[in-house]
């Protein structure tokens, strides 16, 4: 098996993978915050500062406002996995340079630098959404930015760096591709 279909092959596999991920993320989303209620804090409080000082339910409104900001960060996510998926479409078609994956590594990158903007932004709601019921003086909002923002953020670099060496090598291969 040469390097192309072990390149189809595997990027077959991502394709599969990424377009399962496209449906479970948002499926997970909509659970946790349906069941947030009969879930174990353990659970709910893993990525969250902010907890209640007397254990109190979600109101349903909190729980739609919860779900609602949650899809800012969601959108962001979901819409750098497609551009993903898109990638390893070419990939597995045998594409392998073109502007279209310039275009895509572009789109991921910024996908990625939003969603950290938007994870602030819902990190914070959360944090206020949890110890809403606790008592005036006592509730929380947090602001705050992880290693897994800065991470985020140095990946998105990177990716934006990929897609530049990519173009000049798509140019590089246009202009080799036209030479005599």
């Amino acid at each position: 098996m040469d390097n192309l279909s072990k390149i189809k092959n595997l990027s077959n596999k991502f394709y599969l993978l990424l377009s399962f991920l496209l449906v479970a993320i948002p499926l997970l989303n909509i659970g946790f915050w349906s069941l947030i209620n009969y879930l174990p804090e353990t659970l709910i409080n893993v990525n969250t500062t902010g907890s209640a000082i007397v254990p109190n339910k979600l109101s349903v409104q909190l729980q739609v406002i919860g779900f609602i900001v949650s899809l800012l960060p969601l959108s962001a996510l979901l819409y750098c996995i497609m551009n993903i998926r898109k990638l390893f479409s070419f990939y597995k078609d045998g594409v392998i340079f073109s502007f279209e994956h310039v275009i895509l590594f572009k789109r991921t990158a910024t996908a990625l630098l939003l969603w950290v903007i938007l994870k602030i932004i819902y990190d914070s709601a959360v944090s206020v959404i949890f110890t809403f019921g606790n008592p005036p003086g006592q509730r929380l909002l947090k602001v705050g930015f992880s290693s897994g923002e800065v991470t985020a953020l140095l990946v998105g670099g990177i990716i934006f760096i990929i897609a530049w060496v990519m173009d000049e090598g798509r140019i590089l291969n246009e202009e080799k591709e036209l030479t005599i």
